[in-house]
């Protein structure tokens, strides 16, 4: 059953002249948990990667904030790349709840969309 949904859009310009005023700071600030994936992409997709991956973890603040389960920003992660991206939420496992993704960037924004559902068990027949 479909809880909550969050929706966050970044400039990637923004994030660009975030990330060239601050550099690495921002990199270990919003991503502790690491961004190699991004950082193996072309040199033009990087910003559009870094700006992704930052509006994720908004678009799952807000779809948790929407069913009631205050976080930050700090206990999100998100890991992998591709196919295998995922993200985790500190407090969050062991409670029946799970999360389905959708994010995309082109050449001026980046957009995540978050659903928070509950986590069914399938039985064999």
């Amino acid at each position: 059953m479909l809880l909550a949904v969050g929706v966050d859009i970044v400039s990637v310009k923004r994030f660009e002249e975030l990330h060239r005023k601050y550099g690495e700071r921002l990199i270990k600030k919003v991503f502790p948990e690491g961004v190699d994936y991004c950082f193996k992409k072309r040199r033009g997709e990087l910003q559009g990667c870094l700006a992704a991956r930052f509006a994720l973890k908004e678009a799952t603040v807000k779809a948790l904030s929407q069913a009631g389960l205050r976080t930050s920003i700090s206990r999100v992660k998100v890991l992998g790349g591709g196919k295998e991206l995922k993200v985790e939420v500190e407090g969050l496992k062991g409670r029946g709840l799970k999360l389905l993704f959708s994010i995309s960037h082109e050449r001026d924004y980046a957009v995540a969309v978050v659903n928070l559902v509950e986590e069914t068990r399938h039985y064999p027949v």
